[in-house]
């Protein structure tokens, strides 16, 4: 485990007060970033100045633009989704789940906000409004393949304070499962931010989850990358090997019936021109 990796951990995790040498600043807040728990460190060592500032800023953006989402989207079916978190979290951008029958509502009003779909996927409709970034799921997906039933998901939902506004998100347990099914299948990189999530949340009931939705397997994956991270083994971002993520999603593909239902997705997608830059940076980048 690096220095600047058992740092960011004490302090996000553990919930320490550490003693960071000048020198060693740059990495450590390196390794906080890459592990999706910048703000949270900034915060949680006092830690002043630019950085801190532009980070404040940008998630009082994300929070004016959910705020408003959450007005504009009373009376449809959705939650919003690996959004509230245990710790203080910045998102690049904001995931909705929303039901078969108010996606075009929900398309209708992000545009009377201002919003203007990039990307039109099977799935999945991307929004952007300036830096503003909002995904529109029908079901969480890999590649136009659903790896995360969204209807079942809908059925687990609550009431969560988000920065002072009051919106439909997953229930604990739930959400544990949302963020290894998203760090192991979508993005096989897992962090910190994932780690303290399943640290937290992860209970039984997350158990049952995972086996209604065919996710054994990227339970028992990221369990063992927490054990290995607290034995002191691996450094979070872990990147999984790809013969063992293959193995993973194989599995995915034989048991659940609507992921293997939408495995012709793939074969769409080969078509894609940006499919060659997503391959190389799924295969070479530290974190997503």
């Amino acid at each position: 485990m690096s220095r600047a990796f058992e740092l960011v951990y004490k302090v996000v995790v553990d919930c320490r007060n550490v003693r960071i040498d000048p020198q060693s600043v740059d990495e450590v807040l390196r390794v906080a970033s890459l592990n999706k728990v910048l703000l949270h460190f900034l915060r949680a060592t006092g830690f002043e100045g630019e950085l801190r500032r532009r980070e404040e800023a940008r998630l009082e953006n994300v929070v004016e633009v959910v705020e408003r989402i959450a007005h504009i989207f009373r009376g449809l079916d959705y939650t919003f989704f690996k959004l509230v978190k245990p710790v203080t979290y910045m998102p690049s951008d904001v995931d909705i789940l929303v039901a078969y029958g108010d996606i075009s509502s929900a398309f209708s009003r992000l545009r009377k906000l201002g919003f203007t779909a990039e990307v039109i996927e099977p799935y999945c409709i991307t929004m952007v409004r300036g830096a503003s970034i909002v995904d529109l799921y029908l079901h969480p997906t890999l590649g136009g393949v659903i790896y995360l039933d969204a209807r079942k998901l809908l059925e687990h939902r609550r009431l969560a304070d988000f920065h002072g506004i009051e919106i439909p998100t997953l229930e604990t347990y739930a959400e544990a499962l949302v963020s290894i099914a998203h760090a192991v299948y979508k993005e096989r990189i897992y962090t910190l931010n994932d780690y303290a999530t399943v640290k937290k949340w992860f209970s039984k009931r997350t158990l049952r989850l995972a086996e209604e939705l065919e996710c054994q397997q990227a339970v028992s994956l990221a369990l063992q990358v927490h054990k290995a991270v607290e034995r002191g083994e691996i450094t979070l971002p872990y990147r999984i090997p790809i013969p063992l993520w293959v193995k993973v999603l194989a599995s995915k593909v034989r048991y659940d019936k609507i992921t293997r239902s939408t495995t012709f997705s793939l074969l769409k997608s080969l078509k894609d021109r940006r499919l060659g830059k997503h391959i190389v940076s799924k295969l070479t980048r530290e974190t997503y």
